[in-house]
């Protein structure tokens, strides 16, 4: 075979690389590489020609081998990090959907997702050795006022599946008062949920004997079905349990549109700064596994039944539906004004001459809509919704 045709076939392997990588090469620069026969003769008197003909032989060589080795090469390690769920409920859907669907990977994270009782989460934060927990209004609240590196940077969630549930001594929510009603502790999510409820039958906290059995449902359930108290706030799907062996239901969250069951993002305050594109990270993954649970009911109800101990199928799939008809997860998630109102309304003296403005910082969910990332995620349709929250988001 002469040089010339030998450099024809290293022409249209140039070619056929350059398309693999960039799409397609113009046929002036495939023609560059064809050199006839007589010309490769020459090329043996002229040094011009062999000059020519070394550079054109090289060439292809030099794309393949950047064909080869650019992925290793421009591929960028994970940034290692740590997130804290504080329940085995459908409030940690988004972040167990981001881990197990790859979008924390998606956007740089390899992210190890560590579960404690309140208020573990959030002493992982302040130390250091977390970048965020998704943590109940109350506490995030509480604890963002108390120590200033710590900054709420949007919430997912406004609506709770909890219920009050009952027992053969108390069947209904006036009967609670002067009764035990069991919960983690005071001051965790639960009894603030209580109390908003209580407060709706005309009872204050100091109405009812607070009775602390552990964080889990499952420890709040089984205390009463065992008589250690009249009734306790039970998430599902634990509570479909107890409603199934004849357990009275009092009162159920998602019929009170005006109690705040909200869940924020707490990170420390670098979030805003240095760890900006973090905590984007973060919220952008999570935005998507919302949109991955409205769309995949058979993955999201894998995942509750791998992670939030439901015992079945048919328990996930209810759970499931309790959320995705209540719209529970909310697609945008800014700290809305009337969560934040709620909760300092609960807090009271708590919260008296907190900086508000300076502890709730909407403004990465506030880039991203100008960014039109929602958009780009949940179609077009969305951006009613955006205005809404947008209008009803806590402002500085």
């Amino acid at each position: 075979m002469c040089d010339g045709a030998m450099l024809d076939m290293a022409s249209n392997l140039f070619a056929s690389a350059s398309r693999s990588m960039f799409g397609r090469v113009s046929s002036r620069a495939s023609q560059t590489f064809l050199v006839p026969c007589e010309s490769s003769r020459r090329a043996k008197y002229n040094p011009r020609y062999r000059n020519y003909l070394r550079i054109h032989w090289l060439l292809p060589g030099l794309w393949l081998l950047y064909a080869l080795i650019a992925p290793s090469v421009l591929a960028q390690p994970l940034q290692k990090t740590v997130a804290m769920i504080g329940a085995r409920s459908g409030a940690s859907w988004p972040l167990w959907i981001s881990k197990e669907a790859g979008l924390y990977a998606k956007y740089g994270l390899d992210v190890e997702l560590v579960y404690a009782v309140h208020p573990a989460p959030i002493a992982a934060i302040i130390s250091g050795h977390a970048a965020m927990t998704s943590a109940g209004s109350d506490p995030a609240l509480l604890a963002a006022a108390k120590d200033p590196t710590l900054v709420i940077l949007g919430g997912f969630m406004n609506k709770g599946s909890f219920a009050m549930i009952g027992s053969k001594t108390a069947t209904e929510m006036k009967q609670l008062a002067g009764k035990k009603i069991g919960i983690g502790r005071v001051g965790d999510p639960p009894y603030h949920m209580a109390v908003s409820l209580l407060r709706k039958y005309g009872m204050t906290p100091r109405d009812v004997q607070w009775v602390s059995i552990g964080v889990d449902a499952a420890a709040r359930a089984a205390a009463l079905q065992t008589g250690q108290v009249d009734a306790a706030l039970i998430t599902a799907p634990a509570y479909f349990r107890l409603q199934s062996v004849g357990m009275p239901v009092l009162a159920v969250l998602l019929d009170h549109e005006d109690i705040y069951v909200s869940t924020y993002y707490l990170f420390r305050r670098d979030a805003l700064t240095r760890e900006r594109s973090t905590a984007l990270a973060f919220i952008k993954a999570h935005a998507e596994a919302i949109k991955r649970f409205y769309d995949d009911k058979a993955f999201a109800s894998g995942i509750m039944i791998k992670y939030g101990g439901t015992r079945n199928n048919d328990d996930a799939d209810r759970v499931y539906d309790l959320f995705k008809k209540a719209r529970v997860l909310e697609p945008i998630p800014y700290a809305l004004k009337g969560s934040v109102d709620a909760v300092v309304e609960r807090q009271g003296p708590e919260l008296r001459g907190a900086e508000l403005p300076r502890i709730i910082d909407n403004s990465l969910v506030d880039q991203l809509v100008r960014e039109k990332y929602f958009e780009s995620v949940f179609g077009a349709s969305i951006r009613d919704q955006q205005q809404r929250r947008y209008a009803q988001a806590f402002r500085r």
